[in-house]
């Protein structure tokens, strides 16, 4: 089968789709980013590959999703869109996603209502999906990210007394992803040492240097391998968000046999279930507190965190259920 992946960046988790369907398909890329006359500037390209293709794979429902959709409905293909994020969110306490704004839902509305199968990636989006975009049951099918094991796994040497936490920090992100509170968490615990691990985006860093305390450490952006021996150290991975769809790099730390430090909210409780401690209330204080819990607990409560993550998440399911999610849309046994 041809098929289009359109998408606005390879992020990990959306390349793992791209390497799944590539192994079973004809796959051509299509990455349409940037503001909305670069978006339109590369319509041409993706018209040409609808044409080309049998069937259209978005990730996330946003602009150029929207297009792939349409061209989809106008040429008679299929089309299937991958729901994770602010493109189904309604977070209105902190103005998170697109459906808190009535100029912008008009997009994502479009795109859930046409495209031929919606894949949301954990429950939580399945219901936002249903609930915000509402998007029609019988084309909401809903499937796990899924990690490999083999990649993410702790290697040689002890634990520290480290805790970590990883987001792209950004002005609307210090909220949502918990790394303000992160910060402020740090301060009231000075004998430890914080680390937060993220690209700063656009200077939003500035913010988080000004009420840090010198044993919060921001490493910027690391590689994969960095972030694996990082992980290996640490005894704690914090995610005090406030939304998460799902939680990739929760479920990497945990594979990495990190305690889980988390809040209550969104898709969090999915992916940590019973082997991590929740925060009563998003406070400094609260986080502090759990902190200082989880470095008491036994190093080996980590296995179970890892254990978790490979009988729940494994990547062959996710690989087996989008393989055969294209199938059953296309009509192919």
């Amino acid at each position: 089968m041809k098929i289009l992946f359109v998408h606005q960046g390879l992020q990990s988790f959306v390349k793992k789709d791209l390497d799944i369907l590539q192994e079973a398909h004809e796959v051509q890329c299509v990455e349409l980013k940037g503001n909305f006359a670069s978006l339109v500037g590369n319509l041409f390209h993706l018209w040409k590959g609808v044409v080309w293709c049998d069937l259209t794979f978005s990730w996330f429902g946003k602009l150029h999703a929207f297009f792939a959709v349409l061209f989809s409905k106008m040429l008679g293909k299929k089309s299937i869109v991958i729901a994770g994020g602010d493109d189904v969110a309604r977070v209105p306490e902190i103005k998170y996603g697109i459906f808190c704004f009535w100029w912008k839902r008009w997009c994502p509305s479009f795109v859930f209502k046409y495209a031929d199968l919606v894949i949301p990636v954990s429950r939580f989006t399945e219901k936002e999906t249903l609930t915000n975009a509402k998007a029609d049951p019988k084309k909401v099918k809903m499937i796990y990210h899924g990690f490999s094991n083999s990649i993410f796994t702790r290697m040689a040497g002890k634990k520290e007394g480290l805790v970590v936490t990883i987001g792209t920090i950004s002005s609307d992100s210090t909220v949502r992803k918990g790394l303000r509170l992160f910060v402020k968490a740090a301060g009231l615990l000075p004998d430890l040492k914080f680390l937060l691990i993220g690209l700063d985006k656009d200077g939003g860093v500035k913010e988080l240097r000004r009420i840090s305390s010198e044993n919060l450490t921001f490493s910027g952006e690391v590689c994969r391998q960095d972030l694996i021996s990082i992980c290996s150290r640490a005894k704690v991975y914090v995610q005090a968000s406030v939304h998460e769809g799902f939680g990739c790099s929760l479920a990497e730390a945990m594979l990495c046999e990190c305690i889980p430090v988390v809040s209550k909210n969104a898709a969090i409780p999915e992916v940590v279930g019973g082997v991590g401690l929740y925060l009563d209330g998003l406070t400094p204080e609260k986080l502090a507190e759990k902190v200082k819990c989880a470095l008491a607990m036994p190093e080996d409560f980590g296995k179970l965190a890892r254990n978790r993550i490979i009988e729940k998440f494994p990547l062959a399911k996710r690989r087996e259920e989008i393989l055969e999610a294209v199938r059953g849309l296309r009509g192919i046994k």
